[in-house]
């Protein structure tokens, strides 16, 4: 059975097709182009895209190629997809200003497919996967919580302070930011979540510099998500001997025992799924599917990890009460509210 029909998304291509043009001659392979706004090398979500990417190359035989714009400002990432969207067959977007640049030009590129990662545009060209991460967001707060109300941990202080370091202030990041407050505040409401934007998901040094001032206010539980700056960050968590939280892929073994846990999303599955999609001839135009908690779209990492270093003793009813806070969640107790645009437009 090929690959792209042991994948676990097969929902995805139940409802209608779209039937597809010719999109390159018979016998050639599909050509699959992943456009970044920062080159993989992050640890994170850009490796995760490119590992994706990798899988489809070997599995699929597509004719893959990641393209990383020299720029990220409105004109060059404008003159960038355009290039990519006329030179390509299937084109995939995951990152903030893309998915603006997809929206305001897909219509121009009518034969063209486009996958879109972490939003939503519904267009007859553009078929989309979304993560209902505040989910995963809001149990990694708890987690962060629990942790530092128990401060008989070294490098815990009675301050019940944690912190959230994004790279922008984009809806996606502010909705993580929102469900990571709501887990915190779930389990102690007096726990107090402070915030620092670096300005850019490609500023290391800027990283590094907002985990010093978030550390030095108090906060002994960090989570990361500032793209290039998370690890210089992450290396001020070890030194001030605090914690931290991971984004898109699990951390722990980048500092053992500092990561608590982390907030996990799958891109590297939903990309291979949507170039299964358009090689099998099944894209889906205007669909928007959500990945979230019940359908493992999205999790946190397992704290044994964690615990193996720190000590079996610290938070001891920490699992279980991650159990329960997941089950509301799956089982609509307990709602979140997305602030990430969800439909960036109904076009075309």
């Amino acid at each position: 059975m090929p690959a792209f029909l042991r994948s676990g998304l097969l929902p995805l291509f139940s409802l209608f097709f779209l039937a597809l043009p010719a999109w390159g001659a018979p016998g050639t392979a599909l050509s699959v182009a992943l456009l970044l706004e920062s080159p993989p090398g992050d640890h994170g979500w850009n490796d995760a895209l490119a590992r994706g990417l990798d899988r489809a190359r070997v599995q699929l035989g597509v004719d893959a190629h990641v393209l990383v714009a020299p720029e990220d400002t409105p004109a060059v990432l404008r003159d960038f997809f355009r290039d990519a969207a006329k030179n390509h067959d299937l084109v995939l977007i995951a990152s903030d200003r893309l998915h603006e640049t997809l929206r305001n030009n897909a219509a121009d590129f009518r034969k063209t497919m486009f996958g879109c990662l972490d939003a939503g545009i519904r267009a007859p060209n553009i078929m989309s996967l979304t993560f209902a991460d505040e989910q995963a967001a809001f149990l990694a707060g708890a987690a962060a919580a629990m942790l530092t109300a128990h401060n008989t941990l070294p490098g815990i202080n009675a301050e019940k302070t944690i912190g959230w370091i994004s790279g922008r202030d984009t809806p996606a990041m502010l909705s993580l930011l929102n469900g990571f407050t709501e887990g915190a505040r779930a389990v102690d409401p007096e726990t107090r979540v402070i915030h620092a934007v670096t300005g850019s998901f490609g500023d290391a040094a800027a990283g590094r510099a907002a985990a010093q001032n978030l550390l030095e206010q108090g906060a002994d539980v960090l989570a990361l998500a500032c793209g290039a700056g998370n690890g210089p960050a992450l290396e001020e968590v070890a030194r001030h001997k605090a914690y931290a939280v991971g984004l898109d892929t699990d951390q722990a073994a980048r500092a053992p025992g500092r990561i608590l846990t982390s907030i996990l999303k799958y891109p590297d599955k939903a990309l291979f799924d949507l170039v299964a999609a358009a090689a099998a001839g099944k894209f889906q135009g205007k669909e928007i599917r959500v990945l979230d908690l019940g359908n493992g779209g999205v999790d946190i990492a397992d704290i044994a990890a964690f615990r193996a270093v720190a000590g079996k003793d610290v938070a001891p009813h920490m699992e279980r009460r991650l159990r329960e806070l997941r089950h509301e969640i799956v089982s609509g107790g307990i709602r979140l509210k997305s602030l990430r645009a969800r439909t960036l437009c109904d076009c075309l």
